[in-house]
């Protein structure tokens, strides 16, 4: 059952920093935009602003993985619940955007799956 709760952990880190790469990814393209002239200055930085404060909380996020003690959980669904109602509370106490938490969740929820069928997480 330790196994399954690091491999867990382990998988979970790569997903959020893949989701740190596709925030990178959209912020450029943003600027891109702006440099089209296809938005406004007002609306990039209301957009730039968003992506920082989505990237700094999943770096948040990610940093707190670091201290989880495993032995605290029996399973993988018990870690995967703590995890998902820590970073809910989080978010929530910081007044950060709702949207932190939906991308999150589908990450927790499609390493869960992963973990607990052993296939390969791209096909879920």
């Amino acid at each position: 059952m330790g196994d399954s709760k690091a491999k867990f952990l382990r998988v979970f880190t790569a997903e959020l920093e893949d989701l740190l790469e596709d925030i990178g990814l959209a912020e450029r393209r943003h600027a891109e935009r702006l440099a089209r002239s296809e938005i406004t200055d007002y609306v990039f930085m209301e957009n730039d602003a968003l992506f920082r404060i989505e990237s700094e909380s999943i770096r948040r996020i990610l940093n707190s993985i670091d201290q989880i003690d495993l032995s605290l959980y029996t399973t993988v669904d018990e870690l995967c619940a703590a995890l998902d109602a820590s970073i809910k509370a989080a978010v929530r106490d910081r007044e950060q955007p709702e949207a932190i938490c939906a991308f999150v969740g589908k990450k927790l929820e499609k390493v869960r799956k992963y973990v607990a069928s052993g296939d390969d997480p791209g096909s879920i």
